[in-house]
């Protein structure tokens, strides 16, 4: 009877080693689907994305390749015409910009530091001369050119 008894005890014990390897197994199953459900989510969004992007895509270059044939057919039927305004355009747009530049370049020349203030600017032009309370900042020069005659 104690074989007996002992045997059903071994069995018991297995079997709650058992029970508790598959609480554990089915806890870890569970953390592992809690994980996956958002990460298959984001798979099916990234798919549908790249579906939808490469449909656009092949859209845009049917458009592409239908526009370049248009195109094609205009400059055949009148010449170099398009691409006469196209430079024309380009051209006065280019004038525009250099009138601009003109335009800063002058403003400049008449007013180099136009972001300083009145009294700044008279600071500013007292230490490049060096005169005021700057003067004795700047290296004396002296009047002689060291030259004889």
């Amino acid at each position: 009877m104690d074989t007996l008894s002992q045997r059903y005890l071994r069995l018991c014990q297995a079997y709650s080693q058992l029970a508790e390897r598959y609480t554990k197994l089915d806890i870890d199953h569970m953390a592992l689907r809690e994980k996956l459900v958002p990460f298959l989510m984001a798979f099916k969004y990234y798919k549908q994305m790249t579906e939808q992007l490469m449909a656009e895509k092949e859209a845009m270059q049917r458009e592409l390749h239908d526009l370049r044939d248009r195109y094609q057919l205009l400059v055949s039927q009148n010449g170099n015409v398009p691409l006469h305004e196209e430079l024309l355009s380009a051209l006065a747009e280019a004038e525009e910009q250099m009138e601009l530049i003109e335009e800063t370049l002058k403003e400049q020349e008449a007013d180099p530091d136009p972001n300083l203030l009145p009294i700044e600017k008279q600071l500013l032009e007292e230490y490049t001369k060096g005169s005021g309370d700057f003067q004795a900042l700047l290296p004396q020069v002296s009047s002689h050119s060291g030259v004889t005659a």
